[in-house]
């Protein structure tokens, strides 16, 4: 299927994510944050990222900038549960106004996800 990258700062909700898309059968490596991420970007191609938008060490937001830049063919889907004084809609825009393919909102409808990824991978 898919090598995918997830990151986010949550670990329950990494170990989760990381759960249902290798049980669709797709090859996952995780990343604590976006400096991590963009790490480990660097040194495997990644069919798809899918990354949390609020994060301590460099957010989702840069991160979809450097992976673009990186790669501009990188899949990418982006999630946010909101950060204090910024709304989800407008954080989950400004994803898709910087490159992301598509965005979740949290927290996070596992069916959804699942649905979205297949999507995102199908595009051409």
């Amino acid at each position: 299927m898919a090598r995918i990258l997830v990151i986010d700062d949550e670990p329950h909700l990494r170990t989760v994510i990381e759960t249902f898309l290798v049980r669709d059968g797709h090859e996952v490596d995780l990343a604590n944050d976006g400096k991590e991420g963009l790490i480990q970007a660097g040194l495997r191609v990644y069919d798809l990222v899918i990354s949390d938008i609020t994060m301590l060490e460099m957010d989702g937001l840069e991160v979809v900038t450097v992976l673009k830049q990186i790669n501009p063919h990188v899949r990418i889907i982006v999630m946010s549960g909101g950060a204090a004084g910024l709304e989800i809609p407008y954080l989950l825009k400004m994803a898709r106004l910087m490159g992301a393919d598509r965005v979740l909102a949290k927290p996070l409808d596992f069916k959804k996800l699942q649905n979205t990824v297949k999507e995102v991978i199908a595009l051409p």
